[in-house]
């Protein structure tokens, strides 16, 4: 067995972080180029499990497109209550929206596994948008989109018991609300979910043998089957 040639470590270096990018809304099914300028614009960092990624309040002067790992992106409330926004993994994207309103941080973002990261700059990542429309005229479907999604959950939280809660936070996670056959969900802790629809571990245990028992969802080992 022959030494892999530098040329044919740094083409499986590439596709390692292509490959989750491809999966980003504003990059998916676009042709290479488009990874390849955006790649060649920021630096790949790595933090340990628990790291503290952005702070609330701070200033942003990046955007981080998710490689390998997790986050969950977290308010705290007067009592040091931890609220839950999302988990977000592999082909996620977050601390976009200091980038564009010049605004400090608007939620504090944790790594909740090890972590790395495509960092890009924020002079970098405007002037990638101002040169490719294409991914310009997405980014700003994608921000809409995160509205929408903002109003919905706080329909949803107003609105639902806590099963229809669970229900329509799980559905969320998804993507796939109009889907018509089950959903598989990574299955995420009871902790994470009662931060997310601002309960309680207990509740939420018990509210998920009830929607167990009732046939509405199945718990699997590493994920969670629901059926709409």
């Amino acid at each position: 067995m022959t030494e892999k040639t530098r040329d044919e470590q740094k083409k499986e270096g590439m596709k390692k972080i292509e490959e989750p990018l491809s999966r980003n809304p504003l990059f998916s099914g676009l042709e290479d180029f488009y990874l390849k300028d955006i790649i060649g614009r920021g630096e790949i960092r790595s933090w340990p499990d628990s790291s503290q990624i952005i702070i609330e309040g701070e200033s942003g002067d990046a955007v981080f497109f998710i490689l390998n790992g997790r986050v969950k992106v977290t308010l705290y409330g007067e009592e040091g209550r931890e609220i839950v926004l999302a988990i977000l993994k592999e082909g996620d994207m977050f601390g976009e929206m200091s980038i564009i309103d010049d605004k400090p941080r608007s939620a504090n973002v944790e790594a909740i596994s090890e972590l790395e990261c495509l960092v890009v700059s924020k002079s970098a990542f405007l002037d990638y948008l101002s040169r490719h429309h294409k991914v310009y005229m997405r980014f700003f479907a994608y921000l809409t989109g995160r509205l929408r999604e903002a109003t919905r959950k706080i329909g949803g939280l107003a609105l639902l018991d806590v099963c229809g809660r669970i229900a329509h936070t799980l559905m969320g996670m998804s993507k796939a609300s109009g889907a018509e056959k089950e959903v598989s969900i990574e299955r995420p802790t009871h902790e994470e979910l009662a931060a997310m629809i601002g309960s309680s571990r207990e509740v939420v245990s018990r509210a998920l043998k009830k929607m167990s028992q009732e046939g509405y969802i199945k718990i699997e080992k590493d994920k969670i089957l629901l059926y709409p």
